[in-house]
């Protein structure tokens, strides 16, 4: 058990809960932990006693660059072992905590679900499951195996009809609990925020920008580069920018096990010196990288794994207000109304055209930029995600 370093000040709440909140990744080397990690960070402003559990996974942290520092996070880090033998002994260990108010969920795999139902019963205490993605497609395309993935969407079947409340981070999932049977009052929305301390627009950093070779305009795709990451979309719209911009450039932000593919799409499209990559960066870095930007892209196919998401990328775009040209797929087009545009999945000859058009219009890219950092303030923010987070355990509290 580890007590990280205080929170930020902030504010704190009249009744304030002990959260045991359950998770399965390394806190410091998976990128899409940072949702978790933000969660908390926010609950703990507000006065909350968290518990955080952490899946050491020390071959990653041997392997890939830290992308969080969870020493300065706050609250108490669990450390579990992740290997499934050791669920039971994961389980006792986390026994040995003072009894949380409500337990929180996130991911639906038995390694953190299994710990999640059997505390939850043996204290007597609520569950909430925090939906956030189509696990069946995700753990399809992660093990290359249908099976796999049948058996992560039973587990979130299963999990929709056990909890006490859910929080969905789509109208895709609300759409989905609802088929299942689930009644409305037991379901919030949550979709994905940025921290719009941190996100914000600033001027860039021109060292940053000459040390990393980049020319205006500049292009960005932030995000990791896993399951339903489509930065090849984005690499093949420079191709057709640079036609008509030759300094044109594209920032790839992020890593992950498809970089040695986009560095060899680069290649073959003859653009190795014009997309820069810069592998895994740390949480608290990714705004100095965003603000040498002069757009956003957000390619996408149309699946049920995007439809299911509210992208992350997306909700940090806003907040340093950048223009954005995403694909109109599931909370695409809803987060984006004003700050940019979105076009049909796939159709790069449609994104490079909105890119050139936005390039060319410095008064949209400024109306674009305004707007988009307003929805991050009012909308897409970590605060009116906990809001609703806090709702959420209240009602499970109170039944």
């Amino acid at each position: 058990m580890v007590r990280a370093g205080c929170p930020r000040s902030g504010i704190f709440i009249k009744n304030p809960m002990r959260i045991l909140i359950l998770q399965r990744f390394d806190l410091s080397s998976v990128s899409c932990a940072r949702r978790v990690l933000c969660q908390t960070e926010e609950l703990l402003r507000r006065g909350h006693e968290v518990f955080l559990t952490d899946f050491v996974h020390q071959q990653r942290r041997q392997e890939f660059p830290h992308v969080a520092n969870v020493s300065e996070l706050g609250g108490v880090i669990l450390q579990l072992d992740r290997r499934a033998t050791h669920i039971p002994l994961n389980i006792l260990r986390l026994r040995k905590i003072p009894r949380p108010d409500i337990i929180h969920l996130w991911k639906a795999y038995p390694d953190a679900s299994l710990p999640a139902l059997f505390l939850s019963r043996y204290w007597k205490i609520p569950l909430h499951y925090d939906w956030d993605d189509w696990e069946k497609g995700i753990a399809a395309e992660l093990a290359g195996s249908a099976w796999a993935g049948w058996i992560a969407g039973m587990w979130d079947k299963r999990l929709l009809h056990i909890s006490d409340t859910i929080s969905v981070a789509s109208d895709f999932l609300r759409q989905k609990t609802l088929h299942a049977g689930i009644p409305a009052d037991r379901i919030w929305d949550a979709p994905v925020g940025a921290d719009i301390e941190r996100f914000r627009p600033r001027e860039k950093e021109q060292q940053l920008f000459d040390s990393l070779g980049l020319k205006e305009p500049t292009l960005v795709y932030s995000g990791q580069l896993e399951v339903a990451a489509y930065a090849e979309n984005a690499i093949d719209v420079l191709e057709l920018v640079r036609k008509e911009i030759q300094t044109a450039k594209l920032l790839i932000l992020g890593g992950g096990r498809k970089l040695d593919s986009l560095r060899q799409h680069a290649e073959e499209k003859r653009l190795t010196h014009h997309v820069i990559f810069t592998d895994y960066v740390p949480g608290n870095e990714i705004p100095r990288y965003l603000s040498l930007a002069d757009i956003a892209l957000a390619p996408f196919a149309k699946n049920d794994v995007t439809r299911a998401k509210s992208p992350l990328k997306i909700a940090e775009y806003l907040a340093m207000g950048l223009p954005i040209v995403a694909n109109d797929v599931g909370e695409a087009k809803k987060m984006t109304v004003g700050a940019g545009i979105c076009v049909p999945c796939e159709d790069i000859q449609a994104m490079t055209e909105k890119t050139m058009w936005i390039l060319k219009n410095p008064g949209v890219r400024t109306s674009m930029s305004m707007a988009g950092r307003r929805i991050a303030e009012t909308t897409y923010n970590w605060k009116t995600h906990v809001d609703n987070l806090e709702k959420a355990y209240q009602f499970a509290l109170s039944q």
